[in-house]
C-alpha cells in the first residue's frame, strides 16, 4: 500500500495553480520522488502525456496511480537485473565492458534519454576506462542504485 499522504504532499509540488491536480506530464516524476523506479512504458499506460497541460488527475486518482504501478509486475529493475544486462557486454568475463556499449545501453534501450545526460550520469558514476575502453561495470552499478 502507498503512503496516500506522501503521494499528495509530492502531488501538490506540481500544483502550481492550487487546483488540487497534477498535470499528467509529471506523472513518471512523482514516482520517481517517491522512490519508484517505474518505467516510462507503464506511467505512460497510467495516462502519462507527451506534453504539459494536455491532461489532468485529481490527487485521489494519482494515489490509486501510483499503487497501480507499485503492483504493476516487472515494473522496474533491480540490482541484480543491472548486473545480469551488463554480463551480456562483459565480453572478457573479468567484470568489465566497453564504455561505449553501456553508453549505447542507456541512450537507447527502455526509457530514452539524452546524450548529453548520459555523459554527466557516466562521467559521475563511472570509473575511468583503460587504455582498451573497458570500465569495471559493478562499480557504477553500485553507485547508480545507492550501494556504494
Amino acid at each position: 500500500m502507498v503512503d496516500a499522504e506522501a503521494v499528495k504532499k509530492i502531488c501538490d509540488i506540481y500544483d502550481w495553480d492550487g487546483k488540487g491536480e497534477l498535470d499528467m506530464f509529471f506523472l513518471g516524476d512523482i514516482m520517481y520522488a517517491l522512490g519508484m523506479n517505474t518505467t516510462k512504458k507503464v506511467c505512460v499506460k497510467l495516462g502519462q502525456t507527451d506534453e504539459e497541460g494536455r491532461k489532468f488527475a485529481k490527487f485521489d486518482e494519482i494515489v490509486a496511480k501510483v499503487q497501480e504501478a507499485k503492483n504493476t509486475p516487472e515494473s522496474s529493475g533491480n540490482y541484480h537485473d543491472y548486473i545480469e544486462l551488463l554480463k551480456l557486454y562483459d565480453k572478457n568475463s573479468n567484470g568489465t565492458m566497453m564504455m561505449a556499449e553501456l553508453e549505447n545501453i542507456l541512450a537507447n534501450l527502455g526509457d530514452e534519454i539524452p546524450k548529453e545526460d548520459v555523459q554527466k550520469l557516466m562521467a559521475e558514476l563511472c570509473d575511468p576506462e583503460d587504455e582498451d575502453g573497458m570500465f569495471p561495470y559493478t562499480p557504477f552499478v553500485d553507485r547508480l542504485t545507492g550501494k556504494a
